[in-house]
């Protein structure tokens, strides 16, 4: 010990108490652990004793429950703070031709990046007072913004793990599983759990889905949302590019639409209502890559929902609406 051994042993009693505090959640009984199999549907712990959509046609995307985790109430930056802001591996955090969703609440616009977006899939914000969710789901292209106030109450959504033909399914956060809903994005409604037994559903939020540049240049006093620190590395892949280039679909979808004028990648732009939905197909000019495709409103927002053909004739088979011209911007 007088050679200085009891240093060496202050130093292991050190680490052993700092392992032990670091493993003691793990240890916890009371955890929260991660919610599905990555396989059953059931293990997922969300109630489908009664769903309005077929049961068996909900399954799992082989995540836990919020393994893309959700945003919430994100930090946001100017254009001027947006100079210099660069992206490990890309260079700059936005480029002229990247997609943003963008709304525009009370006069105020804020733009999402796609490129952002597809790591999170939801992200519950407040804009000039209105709390909204901007949702994205890359496996159907789906793009819906909603108020996030229905039936009185101000909900969080989060990403469930699971998919309801090839379609995110959110979930309404709640502090017990039981009261917990799943939430069809492209139906903008709950089609399990206590909100599906209420038949409540979630009011659309005109957006637009535009290039950055023409987005900045129509409004800008745009705030933008900010990188998630740590994250950047991740902004610069294109991990759905294959995907999107080619016919696969990676988990079941039926129906199909019928084979036709709209193949089932087509991007559509959907407005209108049930019963009178007007489905808008969006053509790819041979010199654009999908980055540069965007829906038909421009930079003004619009209310409706931007997806896959085969998605959205999936998940509205009885009423898939009329196809109109097709067009891009």
């Amino acid at each position: 010990m007088r050679s200085g051994g009891w240093v060496l042993l202050l130093a292991a009693a050190v680490t052993l108490v700092g392992t032990v505090w670091n493993l003691a959640p793990l240890l916890d009984p009371n955890r929260m652990r991660p919610r599905g199999d990555g396989r059953s549907a059931q293990s997922y712990d969300f109630d489908l004793t009664a769903t309005l959509v077929p049961k068996e046609k909900i399954v799992s995307c082989g995540m836990v429950t919020d393994a893309l985790p959700p945003l919430d109430d994100p930090k946001t930056i100017t254009l001027a703070e947006l100079s210099g802001l660069e992206t490990v591996g890309r260079g700059s955090y936005l480029v002229p031709k990247d997609k943003v969703i963008g709304v525009v609440v009370n006069g105020a616009a804020r733009a999402y990046p796609l490129r952002v977006l597809v790591w999170h899939e939801v992200v519950n914000d407040t804009v000039s007072g209105v709390p909204i969710v901007v949702t994205y789901s890359p496996l159907s292209e789906g793009v819906a913004v909603f108020d996030r106030r229905v039936a009185g109450k101000e909900r969080r959504f989060g990403v469930s793990g699971l998919l309801y033909q090839s379609n995110l399914l959110m979930y309404d956060r709640e502090r017990a599983h039981p009261a917990e809903s799943l939430w069809s994005q492209l139906q903008a409604r709950a089609v399990a759990g206590p909100a599906a037994a209420a038949s409540l559903t979630l009011q659309s939020v005109p957006f637009a889905l535009a290039r950055w540049e023409d987005w900045q240049a129509t409004w800008p006093g745009t705030t933008i949302l900010a990188p998630v620190p740590g994250d950047g590395s991740k902004y610069g892949q294109d991990v759905y590019g294959s995907y999107f280039n080619s016919d696969e679909l990676r988990f079941p979808v039926d129906p199909l639409p019928p084979e036709g004028p709209i193949g089932k990648k087509t991007r559509v732009f959907v407005s209108g209502a049930p019963g009178s939905w007007t489905v808008q197909p969006l053509t790819v000019q041979e010199d654009e890559s999908r980055f540069e495709v965007v829906g038909p409103s421009g930079t003004t927002p619009a209310a409706g929902f931007y997806a896959f053909w085969f998605a959205w004739y999936a998940t509205h088979a009885d009423d898939p609406g009329a196809a109109g011209t097709a067009g891009v911007r």
